[in-house]
């Protein structure tokens, strides 16, 4: 039997995929602020043209990260799922993708101690009473100021948070989406028990490692009652130092989830590369990677694929038209998830399949909101190409 390649069909869960191109989840900030629900903010047509256009026959798309509650939003222009408004936002959306035979899943996010009470009106929330000191919370149309102190979240608080993912991947499916995938990356909630220079509890879910995994674990077994197993995935970043995750045990500790996930028969898991970071370059992130002491022959995700077994692997950062082939036909993942050229590229898996050159993004243009919200997301001036 030939190697897979890119443009190969692929079952991942309940949905049948043409190619093995992935939209990533990207943040972008181009949502509708509501005047029905305080704070919140809204999906639009705006949006639903920008999912349109990298919308592909047979193609997934993985939303933005998208918060659960009024707490678990830390941004401005950002839209939740938790409203009436946002079912009906979302409902428009995965029309426009389904319209030109795509699939779409929601990443369903909680940014914990990385939220702020000028945007959600709560005290952020957290494993433990642990706030982000190495950079200040900054986001478009909000004041430089310091993370504040989270609330650690009580036993029963931490039941009433995966409740709020059980109910919003409901909504998900109400709302058109193929599934859903749980953001437990990149120092959100979910890694902010994971890692153990953020978590100090010492109840069921602090201490070991395996206590520390238990939060993930649970709450993926709760949506996946009550969605099923074969339309959820969730995003895990095993090398990843975003919001001042510096846990030690990084190969046992995902080793173990990652295993421990893989019981529970996911539509697929989603890993970052270890060379990924939104700040440092490559070969920093590489180099400062090297100065730990890894339980691992050599960083990279194999231990990680390895310990998932047959469970389908998405692998995203990084990734481009020179580097996206080899890591499917060699096995080490069965997806490629694209994020960075999937802004500045609508027509990002054509231009792969016809061996057409790229746009080079626009990062000023990453987040909103802006006043001409189109530019930089639906429209592309002066746009140049991409080096080799």
């Amino acid at each position: 039997m030939p190697a897979p390649t890119l443009w190969s069909p692929i079952t991942v869960g309940a949905v049948e995929l043409k190619h093995r191109c992935v939209m990533a989840p990207l943040t972008r900030n181009r949502a509708s602020k509501s005047t029905k629900h305080e704070r919140t903010w809204v999906p639009n047509d705006l949006m639903c043209e920008y999912y349109g256009q990298r919308a592909t026959d047979g193609g997934l798309i993985i939303s933005e990260a998208t918060p659960v509650s009024l707490v678990a939003s830390g941004m401005f222009g950002v839209p939740g799922l938790f409203t009436d408004e946002h079912l009906a936002g979302w409902k428009k959306v995965t029309d426009a993708v389904h319209a030109k035979g795509g699939l779409m899943f929601v990443q369903l996010w909680h940014q914990g101690r990385n939220s702020h009470s000028s945007v959600s009106g709560s005290q952020p929330v957290s494993s433990s009473a642990v706030p982000i000191t190495d950079s200040p919370h900054a986001w478009r149309g909000l004041p430089t100021e310091p993370f504040e102190v989270p609330h650690a979240l009580t036993v029963e608080e931490i039941q009433e948070t995966q409740q709020d993912f059980v109910k919003a991947a409901l909504m998900a499916r109400e709302a058109g989406f193929d599934g859903v995938e749980i953001h437990a990356a990149n120092g959100y909630l979910f890694d902010q028990f994971h890692h153990d220079n953020i978590n100090k509890r010492t109840d069921a879910y602090g201490g070991s490692l395996e206590k520390r995994c238990k939060f993930t674990l649970e709450t993926a077994e709760k949506i996946i009652a009550a969605i099923g197993a074969d339309r959820f995935g969730v995003r895990l970043a095993p090398f990843g130092y975003f919001n001042q995750t510096r846990g030690e045990q990084r190969a046992e500790q995902w080793t173990y989830l990652c295993e421990e996930i893989s019981k529970l028969n996911p539509a697929y898991v989603h890993l970052i590369e270890p060379r990924f970071d939104e700040v440092r370059s490559e070969n920093e992130k590489l180099a400062d990677l090297g100065k730990e002491k890894l339980a691992i022959e050599e960083i990279s995700l194999k231990p990680f694929r390895k310990a998932l077994g047959k469970t389908t692997v998405i692998a995203a950062g990084g990734y481009n038209d020179d580097n996206c082939y080899e890591g499917i036909e060699s096995g080490e993942h069965d997806l490629v998830a694209f994020g960075r050229y999937f802004c500045s590229n609508g027509d990002l898996v054509e231009r792969l399949k016809e061996k057409k050159p790229l746009y080079h993004y626009d990062r000023s243009r990453f987040y909103g909101p802006f006043d001409d919200n189109e530019i930089g997301y639906t429209v592309h001036p002066n746009q140049t190409f991409k080096s080799s």
